[in-house]
């Protein structure tokens, strides 16, 4: 068991990253030394993440609303000649979800950059630089 408090401590990273960075939490390694007898290795993230992914592409549409005046701060942005660009903690295959998503709330950013198109995710700059 992960807590939402643990699950979210590292949010915005790539998702294998973020599991990855989940059990390596002491607490957590704890909990799954006791379950499993070892504490993760990579294989048993890279097995998570593979059951992981397909439910996070089923759920993402019910957790993909616009933040309340975003797209009025995005026009005033745009009316100022600044472009927007996108980054997220999520592989191209969840982004084109989202993206198909925002679409529908009238929000498309000039350039999206997931975490899996650059050698390394947030926290590192890749994304955010990509963007530029």
């Amino acid at each position: 068991q992960v807590s939402l408090a643990e699950a979210r401590g590292p949010m915005g990273m790539g998702k294998w990253d973020h599991i990855r960075t989940l059990c390596d939490i002491p607490a957590i390694a704890e909990r799954y030394k006791a379950k499993f007898g070892r504490v993760p290795s990579d294989d048993d993230v890279t097995a998570i993440y593979e059951r992981f992914m397909p439910l996070q592409i089923e759920k993402i549409a019910e957790h993909s609303a616009l933040i309340p005046g975003a797209l009025d701060a995005i026009a005033d942005l745009r009316r100022n000649g600044l472009k927007i660009g996108s980054c997220s903690g999520y592989p191209a295959v969840v982004m084109e979800k989202v993206v198909a998503l925002a679409k529908t709330n009238g929000y498309v950013a000039d350039h999206v950059v997931a975490t899996d198109e650059v050698p390394n995710g947030r926290p590192y700059p890749a994304q955010a630089l990509a963007n530029v």
